[in-house]
Order: C-alpha cells, then sequence, then structure tokens
C-alpha cells in the first residue's frame, strides 16, 4: 500500500503539466493579442482575402506568382504606398478608413473596385456563394462621396462585345450584366462602344474607379486571356512600380491596437521577457526548495519563559537592567519572611539585621542586599541575583 498523504504524480509528471500549462497560456495570450490579424476572411465577400467568386483572393495569388511585391494591408495607422494600392469597400466598410484612403489617393495609385453582386451561401464551405442579383454598388456609393456625384447603373452591352481600352494592351471582354458609372469629376479609361465608362480615374487625383469587379476577381482565372488582361491592367496602373496593396482594414480585417500587441513587440517585449524569466525562476526554486515550507513564528510567544524574556528584552530597551537587582532584594526578603515567620514585628534595617542572623556561614543578607544595589551590568545583576537566591534556599530549606 502507498504511504498516507503522498503524492499520486511524480515529479516528472508534475514538471510536464507545469511546462504544458506555461506554453498553453502564452500560446492563448498570442492568439488574443493577434486573432483579428489572423482572420482568415472566408466569408464569400468581396475583399482580397475572399476565394469566392467575388472575392480578390485569385488576383492576389495571381500577382504574387509573377513575382510582384504584393501584400495585405491590415495596419490601421497605416497608408496607402507609392505603390498601387487596392480597396474593395462594401456596405459595411469603414467611413473613416475610406476618407483616408480617398485623402491620400491624391499622391499615389489607388484603385477602387465597386461591388456588384448580391449572394448568399451555396454550400457547406463559406465561400461557396450563388449570385441573387446585381446593384450592390448602390450602397457604398455615400462612402465615395468626396469623389463627386457618382451613379453606378447597368448597360446594355451584349455579353463578350470588346471594350474600348486604349491605353491597355489587352482585349477586355464584357462580362454578363455589365455594370458602368457615371461622375462629373469621372475621366473614362476603359469604356464601352456606347461610351459608358467601366474604369475611370477621379480628375486632380491618382485614384482610379472599376465598376466592373468581373475584369478582376476570381472569376477571371477561369480563362488564360482573362487573366493576362487582369495582370495587364494592374501593371498598367501601377506606373510608378511600386508594391501592391490590397487594403483589408475597410473591410474589417485590420489589426486592432490593444496592450496584449504592445507586451509582444518592442520596445515592452523586453519587459515581457525579463518578468517571464523571473516567473521562471521563482517557479524553479519553488520546485527545488529543500524541506517543508517553515512556518513564520509568533511575534510573542506563548508561556511563563516567554512572559519572562519579553519582560527582560523591555527592561533592557528601556535601560532599567539595574533597577531589577533592587526589586529583586525586596523579593528575596518578603519569601524569606513568608517562609519563617516575622515573630518579633520587625521592619526596616531591623528585619535585615534579624535576616542576618539567620544564616551564620557565608554572606549576610544585608551584603548580598549591598551588593544588588551596587549592580550596573547584566552580569553583576546576574551574580547578584543567583547569590540572593542561594541565601533564601540555605534559610528557607527549599528544595
Amino acid at each position: 500500500m502507498s504511504e498516507s498523504g503522498a503524492s499520486p504524480f511524480s515529479t516528472k509528471s508534475v514538471l510536464i503539466i507545469v511546462v504544458a500549462l506555461v506554453v498553453g497560456f502564452l500560446a492563448f495570450m498570442l492568439l488574443l493579442a493577434y486573432a483579428p490579424g489572423l482572420k482568415s476572411g472566408e466569408n464569400g465577400g468581396a475583399h482580397g482575402l475572399s476565394r469566392s467568386a467575388v472575392g480578390f483572393r485569385g488576383l492576389h495569388d495571381l500577382l504574387e506568382e509573377t513575382g510582384l511585391d504584393v501584400s495585405y494591408a491590415r495596419d490601421p495607422e497605416g497608408g496607402t504606398s507609392y505603390g498601387l494600392t487596392i480597396v474593395t469597400p462594401q456596405f459595411d466598410s469603414d467611413p473613416e478608413r475610406i476618407d483616408q484612403l480617398i485623402e491620400e489617393g491624391g499622391y499615389s495609385p489607388t484603385l477602387i473596385i465597386l461591388p456588384k453582386w448580391s449572394t448568399m451561401q451555396a454550400g457547406l464551405d463559406r465561400d461557396e456563394v450563388a449570385a441573387i442579383g446585381t446593384g450592390m454598388a448602390a450602397s457604398v456609393l455615400p462612402l465615395l462621396s468626396d469623389l463627386g456625384k457618382l451613379q453606378v447603373t447597368g448597360s446594355d452591352t451584349r455579353e463578350g462585345a470588346t471594350l474600348v481600352a486604349p491605353d491597355f494592351d489587352a482585349r477586355y471582354a464584357a462580362p454578363a450584366s455589365l455594370q458602368v458609372m457615371t461622375g462629373d469629376r469621372i475621366e473614362p479609361v476603359i469604356a464601352t462602344p456606347g461610351g459608358d465608362i467601366v474604369l475611370g480615374y477621379v480628375t486632380g487625383t491618382e485614384t482610379y474607379i472599376l465598376s466592373e469587379p468581373d475584369l478582376l476577381n476570381n472569376q477571371v482565372l477561369s480563362s488564360a486571356e482573362r487573366a493576362r488582361a487582369a495582370l495587364t491592367l494592374i501593371d498598367t496602373l501601377n506606373y510608378e512600380g511600386g508594391p501592391i496593396s490590397f487594403d483589408l482594414v475597410a473591410n474589417g480585417f485590420g489589426e486592432s491596437a490593444n496592450l496584449l500587441v504592445l507586451m509582444f513587440e518592442p520596445p515592452f517585449l523586453a519587459l515581457t521577457l525579463c518578468m517571464l524569466a523571473a516567473a521562471l525562476l521563482a517557479g524553479w526554486q519553488a520546485f527545488n526548495r529543500f524541506g517543508p515550507a517553515r512556518r513564520e513564528p509568533r511575534a510573542i510567544a506563548f508561556g511563563k519563559r516567554a512572559l519572562v524574556d519579553n519582560s527582560a528584552e523591555l527592561l533592557k530597551l528601556a535601560r532599567r537592567e539595574h533597577l531589577s537587582a533592587e526589586n529583586y532584594v525586596g523579593l528575596t526578603r518578603d519569601a524569606a519572611v513568608a517562609a519563617i515567620g516575622n515573630p518579633r514585628g520587625l521592619y526596616g534595617p531591623e528585619l535585615d539585621n534579624w535576616l542576618d542572623g539567620l544564616k551564620k556561614d557565608g554572606p549576610s543578607f544585608t551584603s548580598l542586599a549591598a551588593r544588588a544595589h551596587r549592580a550596573r551590568s547584566r552580569q553583576d545583576i546576574l551574580d547578584a541575583a543567583q547569590a540572593l537566591y542561594q541565601w533564601r534556599k540555605a534559610v528557607t530549606h527549599e528544595g
């Protein structure tokens, strides 16, 4: 049988459990800090992370495969780079972020792709969607009011018709339900044969607006020709040859600033590592402690001995130790009289002289009392008290 009270876990098992808990806690804190920036974006939306038919993950991967510097912009405080920034606004996009991108779009090329399709989930995969209609662009036009009076409508251009794109070395075929736009500040870059604008730029800025997302979304991957045309469009707009970024902040996939993130990034990362090291050292010390934990002693102990020791310490602190010898003289006198009696009713010096006669050999009571009165050091007081104690034992026959 095992010893009563023995731990059911071995030292090695406890150590493994503790290490697993520490690693799990750190992983949880990291995920909690960076979770907003790790969202997959697989919700069937029309943004740069979506793999659905209306999303733009295919364009991102296609650009990446061609060796271009392409990335996702998740920093809410970050703006546009000198390269091309692609913005895919939705009805629930952040208005402040859209305003920031429009303002900075006056200095670097920015492509705003308007939404078109209204979709619903068509399977277990959230990125598998089915179209239920068009007209979603109207929901984002209020966000683009700083770019002039925009209007988006459908076009009667037949599917497959060649669009007019004089600045692009590629053929662009009109998709089904072609979406076009008009605006008081919009100049055409790609248009229909009838002159309706499909891709235009805002006068006085470097901002481009594409009304027909089917020219760039994941559907272009169904044809090599359409994919090459999409690459040509992006390459032409990115005329400075800088990095290409898909803005995700406006779509709700940006990194959120919080205190946990600060803990894991410089300069506060050093403080976090120091605190972690201190916690590990404290745990290691507790794990290797020798013997049981020692309880802190009482400030005031129990018993007569403790009472005497405390009283003596108080006398020492008050510098009144010499007075204890005089008091002990009176205590010895009273003890002797109580044990023998005082048949003559003597008091004062007469009583002391009578006590001297009780012991014929050795020092008398008065000499011992005088010695105690003269004592000042601790050793002298102790010697005088011991001598008085021995005298009292001799005359009262104690012990």
